[in-house]
């Protein structure tokens, strides 16, 4: 059993692979040998072994039989063996990615470092699937849930800015702080990135916003900004620096109030660039 923490040699992952295929194997002799030599294993208390331990165990000819103990896993109270159970429906469920999320979606919270890393690779691997069902979780109850919905989507920014911004223009007003610190982080990183199809949604949504989506927005704004005095040449200039100036200095004549006040602070910060 390999317990240390990092990434694995070749031969620590083979030495993985052949135990869990011992265990399988041992779960067709003797079931219930088999079924503790499984957990023994699932207990793995590093990351990268966990996944190998479940990937392995998802490709074996035994996995309908393995689905049953890993199902049960999920609700261990022992979070490497929930994290194991979670990587084996990773690759049990790797043609089919609605069941996965919806296992995801079930175990969100008590599997987070391993739920919030498929959420981030799923929105790069079946993004039109994740627009589905990440705009049901923003409807959810549950803070956790909504945050979490964000996790990866500042990947897909350059590809679909524009449904990004109308996914934060459906949340922006979320009174969570942890959605809220999701939602600045996310207007910072498409920005830089996208910022002539993002600043006129922003404008949009200052024109009537409350007090807290001001403070939202001006987070984000005001760390654009200060970016441009960095010493980073990259935020310094192009697009994104030539953008951002002229859209402060355009704010700063608007109609809007929000939007004219916005501009000014804004300005402050710039006005000896």
């Amino acid at each position: 059993m390999v317990n240390k923490i990092g990434r694995l040699t070749d031969a620590e992952e083979k030495e993985l692979q052949l135990e869990t295929k011992e265990a399988v194997e041992l779960l067709v002799k003797n079931e219930k040998k088999g079924r503790k030599k499984v957990e023994e294993l699932a207990a793995c208390k590093n990351y990268f072994g966990r996944e190998i331990i479940g990937k392995t165990a998802a490709n074996s000819d035994k996995k309908e039989a393995l689905a049953e103990i890993m199902k049960n896993m999920l609700d261990s109270r022992n979070y490497a063996k929930r994290a194991t159970a979670l990587f084996f429906f990773l690759y049990y469920y790797k043609d089919k990615p609605e069941e996965m999320i919806e296992i995801v979606s079930n175990y969100y919270d008590s599997i987070k470092w391993e739920a919030e890393n498929i959420m981030d690779q799923f929105w790069k691997d079946y993004p039109q699937i994740m627009k589905a069902n990440m705009l049901k979780w923003i409807e959810s109850k549950d803070e956790r849930k909504r945050s979490l919905s964000f996790h990866g989507l500042e990947n897909f920014s350059t590809k679909d800015p524009h449904f990004v911004m109308e996914f934060i223009t459906k949340i922006i007003d979320d009174e969570s702080l942890e959605v809220q610190k999701k939602i600045t982080h996310t207007l910072i990183q498409i920005a830089r990135v996208r910022p002539a199809e993002v600043y006129p949604y922003i404008k949009e949504l200052l024109k009537e916003a409350d007090d807290r989506r001001v403070k939202t927005i001006w987070v984000s704004m005001k760390k654009l900004a200060n970016s441009l005095k960095s010493s980073n040449q990259k935020d310094k200039n192009g697009d994104f620096a030539l953008l951002t100036k002229n859209t402060i200095k355009d704010w700063r004549t608007d109609k809007n109030k929000r939007v004219h006040v916005m501009g000014d602070k804004l300005n402050h910060i710039i006005k000896n660039l």
